[in-house]
């Protein structure tokens, strides 16, 4: 028995058995049955048992794997859980089992040594009949039904398979198999095939798909299953129709177990399929028909009368045919043979060719067309089989390339000049012609022709097998004839996975693989290195285009795909605003230089010019690049922060001009207004600078809403409630052609830079768009489903619309009361105004809408009668605040729509008052949170003033007030130590600030919204109210109460310490809350380096410190660097104006000083007249002429003037009554 035992043993390396046999080795010719069908179900198939002799069984009916643990006989565990019918199964040494679970799945499996769960590890297209793991970790599947074996490496986790044997086509020769079944590769990665319907088994050594033969002498098999090797490398065969095992040795085949005969006694087997060898070289067989698994025990086995123990090493030899990949993202630096170019969004190519050459020249049939980076064109002629070229310039062709080629489809030349000619229809190859070469050498074995080829950067070659289904791909950089399947599959699941008569095919520098599809009308993506496939252009893509048949893809360097669209006769292209057409719009086949006829193949030269393969035309088409339009198609002006405009408009015309229904207001970028007249059924137009209409565009219109003028001056006006349609009067044209088929009226039109035309279709709750380079009037639905709703994909009723420069589309959703923003391409929108959108505004029936430069709203709240606008300090209303509908110039009555001029004047169509209304811009100043209005000399404010607050809100003894940029009022309540907060246009204050705060004197609001705010008094710090948070962070240490607050244009920050006679500094964010010296010496005093009490202060654009120095009664003017001051108004000044103690001080934006004069109880300024009273100029009191002790004022953006009346515990508002310098407004 010792004896026995030595001979053999597992070889080195190999989770499997490989006895060493000798030549008189045999078997009992009785069986053991092993496992019968109660554990191993009803005809099993796979069986393996690895070098510890675990024995494992593919219970294929039961869908499961069935475990011997090491030699035992009693079955130890159940392997089960997501398995369908398995065929077959391998074992690594590691424990790791590989499971065939393609039946349903289109996968192999693996669990883990332990584990009771599995993951996928090899995608395939059919059942793996055989599963196999070479010493190389490369996984195996024989696809019986597919014939041909395929691999994948273990070692990455990169998808694509080698195709290592058959070609995927039934037949019996070198290259192909039928219904190959069990496979096994040695240790010198020779690949062995049980052939079984070609009753034969065949060998493929490593690298090749042609295979050999294995002669059984004159042993006959019919249809072998399964294939194993001993040590020394002889092969033995499951030759099921003859229901027996065979076996060589240095004699040659001879028939070694089951040898009577189909039977179920224990010496027969009936239809057996698989067999695997114990370490002690006894024979398990999967008996099928007899559902049972029956053990061949090994009873002699001696060489030359010695029973042997040979330990075989196995030797790790490496794959020879690697495809070069590249795991890291390939770098778009290198160099290309072709011109991948950057395309500005609103590029456009001349919709009539230039044809670059004909039939005349090539003969019948053009389908390829190549460009490479020094301009050198490549024509590839089918009929005339050849191949010509032409230099950059030359007007004909200088070299010539043929001879051996048949019918070639298509080409590609390599950065080296290397050309790629396709010659698969007749010799299965792809031919190569090195640079300046007039012979050819095979590159590349195919099965069929090459509808497409592209040379990836790592230099691997992709053929497009139309006729197969497949892309396939090879290194240029081996000499192995092996190819791997790149795209297309054998199985449907999952769709993506296949393709059906693929064409055109480019790769990216990521390898990322597109692939036109032809037969399934659309665009697959594969990702570098895998199978599963995504659809990115035509059916199942949706929002993108439909397609027919494409044939021809290539990509710009933003990764837009240029596309040719074989049966619709045309070229589209993708963009950041969708897909186009380009060229052939019409979409029928003809010769005219606008049309195409079957085009095939598109690419680019290096300026960009486009040129087609118009294959059934026999010609090459040129298309120019041209760009047509500028950055913007509006007017959107870059406003501030604080930017105001003046509440009263102006009428720049009425009902007698524009009728009673003056719908759509529009201006061009050349400042001409264009106004829809329902009531007249025209559009009329005003030049810049024009009183009276200079145009009118009129004939076919009926009740015009909308109105848009592209920078051309191509002007498109809606005419859908009648017509259906948006009608275009091209420029200085006198009559219409349509533009875009629409479902109902137009109540918005916008025009984006790429040249698409959007209607908001309100009655049909969408918005539709057509790109208008092309010659079809249809639309395509952008946004909403026509069916009206209130969730992210509806609308109802939209009106206005307005497409960004990243042509996201901001919908006005009337009946919804909200501002929808749909992103690029995409279908669900976000409500970022209005309804469900808090922290915004509330809307009633928004209508029109625009964006400004930065990206802020502006609205036409309809039936709030009322504009309101967006900025970095949220959403305000700009005019007609009070929400009643009327006819003064303050009011509006069902505003419609609006839009800007270049100089940031807003337009409105007033709808219902039927008239436009102008509103001047008042400032915009990006540098100033407060407001510095300009003021003629004569300026003059009405006497009497307006209670703004009073003691109920601000408290009793009001000292500090802030107005902002957006007349955002800010007042100091030393009661109850708050800062109530008043928007324009409100009466009561909506928000309050607190914090801790105490006896606060001042405050300032930054450029950003943050709030400073004196609270010194006990605390002795100012504190900062962060925008929009509930932070509060101290900014500067002080010794008492700041008077006076003011930040600068470089960000220092000033406080006044009455009590101690100075004015300290800091700069914000340096690290530290200590302030420096600003002016004052820190003892009462009148010396110009001295202070007494100073409260007010204001620091100019260049710096300088003005000082209102209370007791000293004057105004001190601090130069910027300097601590001593020079007295410009007051006591010691040259002026003739006496000061009473001054408390605040302001500057206009001429530089002229305004006063709070306190115990004078007015309010003094400069002019360049002088000194002047201007109000409270009649004495202390408490009418609404009088101030009684006065402390600080400030302006707001239209001039007038707000007043902390102290003693009197109110804010007075006194509004500005004149401001006409000369008979010029000058605010």
């Amino acid at each position: 028995m010792w004896l026995l035992l030595l001979f053999t043993g597992p070889i080195l390396g190999a989770p499997y058995n490989q006895p060493k046999l000798c030549a008189n080795a045999s078997w009992n010719s009785t069986a053991v049955t092993f496992a019968n069908s109660t554990a191993v179900g009803t005809t099993p198939y796979g069986i393996f048992v690895n070098s510890n002799n675990t024995v494992y069984v593919a219970d294929r009916l039961n869908s499961r794997i069935q475990v011997w643990l090491n030699g035992n006989t009693t079955l130890t565990r159940t392997i089960s859980g997501g398995l369908s019918l398995p065929y077959s199964l391998f074992v690594t040494d590691n424990g790791d089992i590989y499971v065939d679970n393609a039946n349903t799945n289109q996968r192999i499996d693996k669990w883990g040594s332990n584990s009771n769960s599995s993951v996928p590890a090899m995608y395939v297209c059919a059942q793996c009949y055989g599963v196999f793991v070479d010493i190389n970790n490369m996984l195996y599947c024989s696809m019986y039904a597919s014939h041909k074996i395929i691999s994948q490496s273990l070692n990455n986790s990169v998808n694509i398979w080698n195709l290592v044997a058959g070609t995927g086509t039934a037949a019996k020769t070198p290259p192909t198999l039928y219904n190959p079944r069990g496979i096994f590769v040695d240790n010198n990665l020779n690949l062995y095939v049980a052939d079984s319907t070609n009753d034969r088994i065949q060998i493929f050594p490593s690298g090749q798909l042609n295979g050999t033969t294995i002669s059984t002498g004159t042993i006959i098999i019919n249809n072998p299953t399964a294939v194993v090797l001993d040590a020394d490398g002889y092969v033995f065969i499951v030759d099921s129709s003859n229901h027996r095992l065979i076996g060589s040795n240095a004699n040659g085949f001879r028939c070694i177990a089951a040898c009577s005969g189909q039977g179920s006694q224990s010496y027969q087997l009936s239809n057996p399929l698989t067999l695997s060898f114990d370490s002690y070289g006894n024979i398990f067989v999967t008996d099928q028909t007899n559902s049972r698994i029956q053990k061949f025990l090994l009873i002699t086995n001696s060489c030359n009368g010695t029973t042997t123990n040979t330990t075989i090493t196995s030797i790790n030899t490496t794959q020879s045919v690697p495809l070069v990949t590249n795991s890291t993202t390939a770098s778009s630096s290198k160099p290309l043979s072709y011109n991948l170019l950057k395309f500005a969004t609103n590029t456009s190519w001349s919709a009539n060719g230039i044809t670059f050459v004909d039939s005349t020249v090539t003969g019948a049939f053009i389908y390829t067309v190549f460009i490479d980076t020094n301009n050198t064109i490549y024509v590839c002629e089918w009929i005339a089989a050849r191949i010509q070229v032409w230099h950059e310039g030359d007007t004909a062709p200088t070299r010539n390339i043929s001879g051996g080629l048949s019918l070639p489809y298509t080409m590609f030349v390599a950065l080296n000049g290397d050309v790629y000619v396709d010659n698969g229809l007749s010799n299965s190859r792809v031919d190569k012609w090195t640079t300046n070469s007039t012979v050819s050498v095979p590159a590349m074995n195919v099965k069929a022709a090459c509808w497409g080829l592209f040379l990836d950067i790592m230099n691997n070659l992709y053929c497009s097998i139309a006729a197969t289904d497949q892309v396939v791909v090879k290194s240029m950089t081996t000499n192995s004839d092996m190819w791997r399947v790149a795209a297309g599959s054998d199985c449907a699941v999952p769709t993506t996975n296949t393709l059906s008569s693929p064409r055109g095919i480019y790769v990216d520098t990521d390898l990322n693989l597109y692939v036109c599809d032809c037969g399934h009308n659309r665009i697959q993506l594969f990702l570098s290195g895998q199978l599963i496939g995504q659809t990115v252009a035509g059916t199942g893509a949706t929002g993108t285009i439909d397609l027919a048949c494409p044939t021809g893809i290539t990509l710009d360097a933003d990764g837009n795909l240029f596309i040719v669209d074989y049966s619709n006769q045309r070229i589209v292209a993708s963009g950041p605003n969708g897909y186009r057409c380009l060229i052939g719009c019409i979409g029928t086949a003809a010769a005219t230089s606008n049309q195409l006829s079957n085009p095939t193949f598109v690419t680019f030269d290096t300026y960009g010019n486009l040129y087609v393969a118009d294959d059934w035309n026999s010609r090459v088409q040129k298309f120019l690049i041209i760009n047509t339009f500028t950055s913007v198609t509006v007017n959107q002006p870059n406003f501030c922060p604080s930017t105001t405009w003046y509440t009263a408009g102006i009428t720049i015309t009425n009902s007698s001009t524009v009728g009673t229904r003056p719908y759509g207001v529009f201006v061009g970028i050349n400042n001409a207004i264009y106004v829809t007249d329902q009531d007249h059924d025209r559009v009329v137009m005003w030049s810049e600078g024009s009183i009276n209409p200079n145009k009118i565009f009129s004939g076919g219109l009926n009740d015009p809403y909308a109105v848009f003028v592209i920078p051309n001056n191509d002007l498109y006006v809606d005419n859908g409630i009648s017509y259906s349609r948006v009608d275009k009067w091209s420029s200085n044209s006198n009559t219409s052609t349509p533009a875009l088929t629409v479902p109902q009226e137009c109540y918005g039109l916008f025009i984006d830079t790429s040249n698409v035309i959007y209607c908001a279709s309100t009655a049909a709750n969408k918005v539709v768009k057509r790109w208008l380079n092309d010659n079809v009037t249809t639309s395509s639905i952008i946004a909403g489903t026509g069916t009206a709703g209130a969730t992210a994909t509806t609308l109802n009723r939209p009106v206005g619309i307005f497409i960004d420069t990243q042509f996201n589309l901001y919908v006005a959703d009337s009946a919804n009361n909200r501002i929808q923003m749909f992103p690029l391409n995409v279908f669900t929108a976000v409500t970022i105004v209005g309804a469900t959108a808090p922290g915004t505004i509330t809307l009633n029936t928004p209508y029109g809408i625009t964006l400004d430069a930065n990206g802020y709203l502006f609205i036409t709240d309809y039936n709030n009668n009322r504009i309101i606008g967006s900025g970095p300090y949220g959403y305000r209303c700009l005019f007609g605040c009070t929400s009643v509908a009327g006819s003064a110039s303050t009011q509006l009555h069902f505003p419609s729509s609006l839009s800007f001029d270049t100089y940031g004047n807003l337009f409105v169509a007033d709808y219902y008052n039927g008239r436009i209304l102008k509103f001047i811009l008042t400032s915009n100043s990006c540098s100033l949170s407060y407001n510095q209005p300009t003021f003629c000399s004569n300026s003059s404010w009405y006497s009497n003033g307006s209670t703004f607050a009073s003691s109920s809100t601000i408290g009793s003894l009001p000292y500090g007030i802030f107005i902002d940029g957006i007349n955002t009022v800010y007042v100091a309540n030393r009661v109850n130590n708050t800062i109530p907060v008043w928007p324009q246009w409100s009466s009561t204050p909506t928000r309050y600030i607190s914090g801790n705060l105490n006896r606060s004197y001042s405050i300032f609001v930054s450029i950003n919204g943050d709030v400073y705010v004196d609270n010194g008094y006990t605390n002795g710090r100012i504190d900062k109210f962060t925008f929009n948070t509930s932070n509060v962070i101290t900014v500067m240490n002080v010794s008492g109460s700041c008077y006076g607050l003011f930040i600068d244009s470089i960000n220092n920050l000033y406080c006044s310490l009455k009590d101690f006679h100075q004015v300290v500094k800091l700069l914000l964010n340096n690290g530290t809350t200590i302030p420096t010296i600003a002016a004052g010496n820190g003892s009462a005093g009148s010396l110009s380096n001295m202070l007494n009490s100073p409260q007010g202060i204001y620091v100019d654009s260049s710096l300088n410190l003005y000082i209102a120095d209370s007791a000293n009664n004057r105004i001190q003017f601090v130069q910027t660097g300097q601590l001593n001051g020079v007295t410009i108004a007051g006591n010691g000044s040259s002026t003739s104006i006496i000061l009473n103690y001054p408390t605040g001080i302001v500057l206009d934006a001429n530089g002229y000083l305004f006063i709070v004069d306190s115990y004078n109880h007015r309010i003094v300024a400069s002019s360049s007249s002088g000194f002047r009273c201007l109000v409270g100029c009649s004495g202390g009191g408490s009418t609404s002429s009088q101030l009684s002790y006065p402390q600080s004022m400030a302006f707001d953006s239209y001039g007038n003037i707000y007043v902390t009346d102290r003693n009197n515990s109110r804010v007075q508002q006194f509004t500005l009554q004149s401001n006409s310098c000369g008979k010029f407004v000058c605010v």
